[in-house]
């Protein structure tokens, strides 16, 4: 829900202050400005008790300072009763004059100190005898709600207008609809407390004139949570007027529940909600929400703060060289290579493949990972905090907004898990990709698209590809049409579904096919340049036609999996073959090809569950392969993709589906891939009932590598067979109960899913079996009752986020034991002897330059090679073959070049002559090692010397 800044939020009377030795914050004093007390009869004296009215506020206020542990920051333990009994008027003399808690620790609210002067004093607490009225609602708090969180669903039109600044705005600190801008408002904020069943409210507003073409009704409502606690309809034509309404809530409301108010209007009206109030006795403790701008300052201050000290993460300290102080904590996480570790710090999306999480989850949840635990001694993070860490991770990891979770709750769950109160998500914030240095690899960018508010999306688009220009020869295939890549790093914005990219069928003749619609150009950065070309007609195969900012793409088409897109229509991707990120299996000697060029398939699949249009953005990063040894294949098994079809609403099943590996595949790496009700999934082999894996988190399944390899040598069938099993939960609770949100429902299916006919209701009688959407009245919790809802399905299988699947992902190197037998091959290595790093020369002088060879037969060329002097043309530069055991070497000063001026030469050592109009300063000398056709191999050595 949307928050409000700090002056506004005086009116609350919020303290938000750091405790002793630890972070969070804390609610405010409960007296303070923007309330009207009311006298009420005194409720007379109480005598308090130690365990019942006195520790509980030590132990959240004073503890943390006032322990019995070695290394506690101040004297008088303050944890058992004897203790504290005996320091009883130390404790009346410090709060009496203020000096405790110090300045800078949570305060104690109005009701905690009277209540431990009384006590500390030996003296009977008198509980107050006010009833105070607590604004709930700020005007500057209202924000868009969510469809999926309207309680009036059923009134809602399938296309709402009422934009902020025309359709509703905040004048003189009040909230006004307008609705001739507005045919329908649902706008909503926080509760920033916890309110009791039973508590009164007041609610306070007023419209104009009601007028219309013909007569109508307004109706205006007011819920809380998901519950309707007022309702009203008013005639229209109608006279101005004033609503005065008291509330006495049904039900309990929790911190962080959305308050919101609803109207739906005919005619040129005007509404104006001016005040909610709470009835509060003044002796009641109010404990306050605390609230932040977005996601990560929340887990920063509610989770991270205390990793901040200076025996640990500080700037003084940086232990594993890292330091989370506020300022420096986001910089130093996101994309961060961790110390000791080969993960990322914070990699976004991948909360499995961030150690931030890995080393949290390892003390929180002991054996989820093998990663060293953090913090390293005492109490992990709750399973709660820890949950919310990765759903922040698993959303891109953001450093401004609030991001909302993938179950279409919003930022409400985040709320719940750390008891905080967010900002309503906004357009997914995603900071672009670096793209790998020149030599070690290039990136491609998808051009960006629009993701609408609260809606699905699944498109298919072709872009011409042409990286040769990037690509160093020795990374090329023989053909020139292909290169060899390690492995991959994708980034895409946070409501990515899925991101696939197919090699498409058809020829470069065919790019203006008018199957492909027109092409025009389309941003691939926030460059200002880049909006004076988007949309503009451009020619694909013209790399230049759009700049640099922008990218040359076909007319964007609605399409699942691409399937009978373009000028070759097949089952998938427009005819061609899906091309994957790196090998699957990030070790030495693994290899994959990827195209150089040709016309690529997008294949964008959004969900973009907040109340702001956004864009879809993707970047991919290709890393250049080396060492090439091993080509491993992919697995994506979807021969039973759609196997959760039929799983009841409120129930829960187990699918299950063999795989059969072929004899001598070693299985190299698995994960897995199912939709949102995929609540785990694990995978054994089935002739010895061994687990291998297991994933319980379906929007960051598990990626397993295995070493030692799993081999499955058998001539025997059944014994090279595993069988894979995912847990599917249509709306279940942990302890059983049924879900209402979780649940498949007919009226919030995005447009891309699959029609669903309701079979049980999600109103009135819940969990109770119904006959269709037409059939309410089966779910009235007692006859005309007009409560009911039937409108929940039963999973289907297809390709919306709404819908499930089932599909087992990996990789495996085919005849394993055969491949990992062959020897080694025997690779040439250079190194530059004489001169030594940094050594010094005048312009003019003379070098005497030696190498020393292993594996490398030094042999004249194959043909003349031009004078010694000469540049090498490009064209000569064939593909890499780094296996190559004879050749000559070129010489170079200060290029990484190949096709600049060199020596060619095959003898072990050299002399060198410095240009006498050389510059002063640091000079590079490098040497290639070539093949005797002059195309490079892909070793080099190099050194700096330094000319004065």
């Amino acid at each position: 829900m949307k928050v409000f800044s700090v002056v506004t939020r005086v009116f609350l009377m919020v303290v938000f202050l750091h405790a002793c030795g630890g972070g969070g914050s804390s609610g405010p004093a409960a007296i303070g400005s923007g309330v009207s007390p009311q006298a009420v009869s005194p409720s007379g004296e109480k005598t308090l008790s130690f365990e019942g009215d006195i520790n509980p506020i030590l132990q959240s206020k004073c503890v943390a300072c006032h322990n019995n542990a070695g290394n506690s920051v101040a004297p008088l333990s303050l944890e058992e009763f004897d203790q504290t009994q005996t320091f009883k008027s130390a404790i009346y003399l410090s709060i009496e004059k203020g000096t405790m808690p110090p300045d800078g620790s949570v305060q104690l609210t109005k009701r905690e100190r009277d209540m431990l002067l009384a006590w500390s004093s030996d003296n009977p607490y008198t509980p107050g005898n006010e009833v105070l009225r607590i604004p709930l609602v700020n005007a500057q708090a209202w924000d868009t709600q969510s469809k999926n969180r309207d309680v009036f669903l059923g009134r809602r039109p399938a296309v709402v207008d009422c934009e902020l600044g025309t359709g509703w705005l905040i004048e003189d600190d009040v909230l006004e609809i307008r609705s001739d801008s507005c045919n329908y408002a649902s706008l909503s904020q926080d509760s920033l407390l916890d309110l009791e069943v039973g508590t009164t409210l007041e609610l306070n507003l007023s419209h104009s004139a009601l007028t219309a073409s013909e007569p109508a009704s307004a109706f205006l409502a007011l819920s809380i949570g998901m519950t309707s606690v007022w309702e009203t309809e008013i005639a229209i034509p109608s006279e101005s007027g004033v609503i005065k309404a008291t509330i006495v809530l049904p039900v309990a409301v929790q911190r962080g529940d959305a308050i919101a108010f609803t109207m739906q209007n005919h005619g040129s009206n005007t509404y104006t909600f001016h005040s909610l109030n709470a009835l509060i006795n003044s002796d009641q403790p109010l404990d306050y929400c605390p609230t932040y701008d977005s996601t990560w300052d929340a887990i920063y201050n509610e989770t991270l703060v205390s990793c901040a000290n200076s025996a640990c993460h500080s700037s003084e300290v940086e232990a594993g060289g890292l330091d989370l102080t506020k300022d420096n904590a986001y910089a130093n996480l996101l994309d961060v290579p961790s110390q000791g570790s080969s993960h990322y710090r914070v990699r976004p999306k991948k909360p499995s493949q961030s150690s931030l999480y890995r080393k949290l989850s390892a003390a929180t949840h002991q054996g989820s990972y093998p990663d060293l635990p953090m913090p390293p001694g005492g109490n992990g993070l709750t399973s709660d905090q820890l949950e919310a860490i990765q759903i922040w991770i698993s959303q891109a990891a953001p450093e401004e907004g609030s991001v909302g979770d993938t179950l279409g709750l919003q930022e409400d769950y985040i709320e719940d898990l750390l008891g905080v109160c967010l900002p309503e998500p906004g357009k997914s914030i995603i900071k672009p990709l670096e793209a790998p240095a020149p030599g070690e690899g290039l990136q491609s960018s998808m051009p960006w698209h629009a993701a609408p508010a609260e809606a699905e999306r699944e498109v298919c688009f072709a872009v011409y590809e042409d990286f040769s220009d990037q690509i160093p020869p020795e990374f090329m295939d023989e053909t020139g049409d292909y290169f060899y890549i390690r492995g991959g790093t994708k980034r895409q914005a946070a409501y990515t579904h899925h991101n696939l990219k197919y090699a498409s069928a058809a020829s470069i003749d065919q790019i203006h096919d008018p199957e492909y619609g027109e092409w025009t150009c389309g941003a691939i950065s926030s460059h200002p340049d880049a909006a004076l070309v988007e949309g503009q007609i451009c020619e694909p195969t013209d790399l230049d036609s759009c700049g640099k900012y922008s990218k040359c793409h076909a007319e964007l088409q609605n399409s699942i999996a691409c399937r009978g897109y373009g000028p070759i229509p097949d089952t998938a991707g427009g005819g061609g073959a899906t091309l994957g990120l790196g090998t699957g299996i990030e070790k030495d000697g693994y290899y994959k090809k990827y195209p150089v060029r040709g016309t690529q398939h997008w294949n964008s699949h959004v969900f973009n569950l907040s109340t702001e249009d956004g864009r879809h953005k993707v970047w991919q990063n290709f890393y250049y392969a080396t060492d090439r040894r091993f080509e491993a294949k992919g697995i994506n098994d979807v021969s039973s993709i759609f196997i959760a079809t039929g799983v009841a609403p409120f129930t829960k099943e187990t699918k299950c589906a063999d795989y059969v590996f072929d004899q001598g595949d070693g299985l190299l790496a698995a994960t897995s891939h199912n939709h949102k009700r995929g609540e785990s999934w694990s995978t054994i082999i089935k002739d010895s009932r061994k687990i291998i894996y297991e994933s319980f988190a379906y929007d960051d399944p598990a990626y397993v590598y295995y070493d030692p390899v799993i081999t499955f040598n058998s001539p025997d069938r059944a014994k090279r067979i595993v069988e894979n099993c995912a847990v599917y939960n249509n709306g279940v609770n942990a302890d059983g109960s049924p879900n209402i949100e979780t649940v498949v429902r007919s009226s919030l299916r995005p447009p891309n899913a699959r029609g669903c006919k309701p079979t049980a209701c999600v109103a009135g009688k819940i969990a109770s079996l119904c006959n269709g959407s037409d059939d309410n009245a089966s779910c009235d919790s007692e006859l005309g009752a007009g409560d009911g809802f039937c409108d929940a399905c039963a999973i289907t299988g297809a390709f919306s986020s709404d819908d499930e699947m089932f599909i087992f992902i990996g990789s495996k190197l085919p005849n394993y034991d055969a491949q990992m037998s062959q020897p080694d091959p025997v690779r040439a290595e250079v190194t530059i002897s004489r001169p030594t790093e940094g050594e010094a020369f005048s312009p003019g002088d003379t070098i005497p330059v030696e190498f020393r060879f292993n594996n490398f037969e030094l042999v004249p060329p194959e043909e003349a090679h031009g004078h010694a002097d000469s540049a090498m043309p490009a064209d000569e530069s064939d593909s890499g073959h780094d296996d190559v055991s004879a050749g000559h070497y070129h010489f170079y000063l200060d290029t990484n070049d190949d096709a600049a001026e060199h020596i060619t030469a095959f003898s072990d050592s050299l002399e060198f002559v410095l240009p006498a109009n050389i510059a002063s300063g640091d000079h590079t000398l490098r040497i290639s090692l070539r093949a005797p056709d002059h195309h490079a191999i892909g070793v080099e050595d190099s050194i700096t010397i330094q000319v004065d």
